[in-house]
């Protein structure tokens, strides 16, 4: 079985491991310090197969550097469209870019520029495909037969206060609630075995609630929201 491990998700950092029942490992977003994520592959590096990255923001990219120093491949197509070869069996990666129907890229950087996102489709024999998407205001595609989705559900239109000195900061670049929820509803299948909710801001979202909600859309599948120290099973077969 796959197992996912989650390192840390939402502002202060974001970082996913894949673990392949060989062991073989893959790094979703490295935005936390290097030292940690060592420690979470328990001081072995050379099971790490590569690294993916959706864009250039410290708490998704911190150990980006690190890790390339360290000879892991690292897929960061916000910088170079150049694909990695991943160094194991049976994975294949996929990106695509997070922009509005007119190509703009919705995540912003601090001054209000532009930041080039993306979101990646990962696919497996042990997990079946996998989505992971984070830092988009919404989600242009359609996907079909997914087995787990791992997708941004940051704040809630029924918590910020719209008078909160962030609320256009926390709107802009993030994907709201109901967004999140519409997503899911579009690509859901018969396959969908998991889905995690990620990124919840911790001012303007409810767990729980967030959870409960997805659950009403997706059914069968599992719901999880994701937290430090959080490991589940992505289990492709529905048992």
């Amino acid at each position: 079985h796959m197992k996912l491990k989650c390192l840390g998700s939402g502002s202060s950092g974001n970082g996913y491991l894949l673990i392949a029942s060989n062991g073989e490992t893959l790094i979703i977003d490295p935005g936390i310090p290097i030292k940690e994520i060592k420690k979470a592959l328990n001081w072995n590096v050379s099971c790490v197969v590569g690294a993916v990255c959706t864009h250039h923001h410290t708490d998704h990219a911190k150990s980006v550097k690190d890790l390339e120093q360290m000879g892991i491949p690292v897929l960061k197509p916000y910088e170079s469209s150049k694909k990695i070869s991943v160094d194991g069996a049976g994975w294949t990666i996929q990106y695509f870019e997070l922009t509005d129907k007119n190509r703009r890229f919705m995540h912003t950087n601090t001054d209000g520029s532009e930041c080039p996102c993306y979101g990646f489709l990962i696919s497996h024999p042990e997990m079946g495909r996998l989505l992971y998407i984070t830092d988009t205001e919404l989600i242009k595609w359609r996907f079909y037969d997914i087995h787990q989705i791992l997708v941004e559900a940051n704040y809630s239109k029924k918590i910020i206060q719209e008078d909160d000195p962030n609320y256009e900061h926390v709107c802009r670049g993030h994907m709201e609630l109901e967004t999140t929820l519409e997503f899911l509803k579009v690509n859901k299948s018969m396959d969908l075995r998991n889905v995690v909710l990620l990124h919840l801001s911790d001012d303007n979202s409810d767990a729980e609630m967030f959870a409960a909600r997805a659950k009403e859309v997706v059914g069968m599948a599992d719901v999880y929201v994701a937290d430090k120290e959080m490991e589940i099973e992505l289990n492709k077969e529905p048992f």
